[in-house]
């Protein structure tokens, strides 16, 4: 999985105003009069913009004003504790964190934290890993809470994950599932990767996209994967080709595979060799 940041790579986000207007209303409001700090999940299949939610809120600007400190970590699949210490650290203090020892950082986060209204982002939280050292357990995130506890009345964490265990051992609050965007929103994102600043949007090419887009099942990394791909094939019957693939009839979990494998099935035979290592 590549590492997340806070920062919005999208040339524009479509679709999740409405979420993140009522993620961030939370915070302000019944998150701001908890006496103490609030977990809030957003739940999702993968690809599906969880990563890209939290960026919107974690960027709002009444959020910003809302606390003392925010702070960023991408979890990933493996939960280690003394690397989301560390992480809190560098990003409180603006330093390299080398502490090994456990007890140390859990002082240390305690004293960055203690008495201020923190806003904490945890992406990407998984629980079904391979190695169960790295695995979330309530054990290992009573540990943590005991360091979250010191910050002042209103400290909010943010996590998304696709786990629904990871919410409910993490979350003090129903969880917030994120659905699929519209044909019309995931038609805007396909279209921006698809044509972009320097293609002419061909007017027919248009319901052919449309007709593509549809497949994506409202999952924002089909429509971009299937932006780029188009983005290379330009007359008429490349994207029919594309439209009437069979690969769209395979039976999958979600419409991300055969997105997916249709973005490889076109790559280069190089690519194929790069992506495949």
């Amino acid at each position: 999985m590549a590492p997340t940041s806070s920062f919005i790579a999208e040339p524009k986000v479509f679709g999740w105003e409405d979420d993140k207007k009522k993620i961030v209303e939370f915070l302000l409001t019944q998150a701001r009069d908890c006496e103490f700090f609030s977990v809030y999940p957003i739940v999702g299949l993968g690809g599906l913009g969880k990563t890209t939610l939290a960026q919107l809120v974690y960027n709002d600007v009444r959020v910003s004003s809302n606390f003392d400190t925010k702070i960023w970590i991408c979890v990933s699949e493996a939960f280690s504790i003394k690397r989301i210490l560390c992480s809190i650290i560098e990003s409180i203090t603006g330093g390299k964190c080398d502490v090994l020892d456990l007890d140390v950082l859990l002082r240390k986060v305690k004293e960055l934290l203690k008495g201020k209204r923190y806003f904490l982002v945890l992406d990407d939280m998984w629980n079904k890993t391979q190695q169960l050292a790295f695995r979330l357990s309530q054990e290992k995130w009573n540990m943590l809470k005991s360091v979250f506890m010191c910050g002042s009345k209103g400290s909010s964490i943010l996590v998304s994950t696709r786990d629904e265990v990871v919410a409910a051992i993490m979350g003090t609050c129903q969880a917030y599932p994120l659905y699929g965007l519209s044909d019309d929103e995931c038609w805007l994102l396909f279209k921006q990767y698809a044509f972009e600043n320097d293609k002419e949007e061909c007017e027919e090419l248009v319901p052919i996209g449309k007709d593509i887009v549809k497949t994506c099942g409202g999952l924002p990394l089909a429509a971009q994967a299937l932006g780029c791909l188009m983005r290379s094939r330009s007359g008429e019957n490349e994207w029919l080709e594309v439209k009437e693939s069979k690969l769209w009839d395979l039976e999958q979990e979600n419409s991300i595979l055969p997105s997916l494998r249709l973005s490889y099935f076109y790559l280069t035979p190089t690519l194929k060799r790069c992506f495949a290592f």
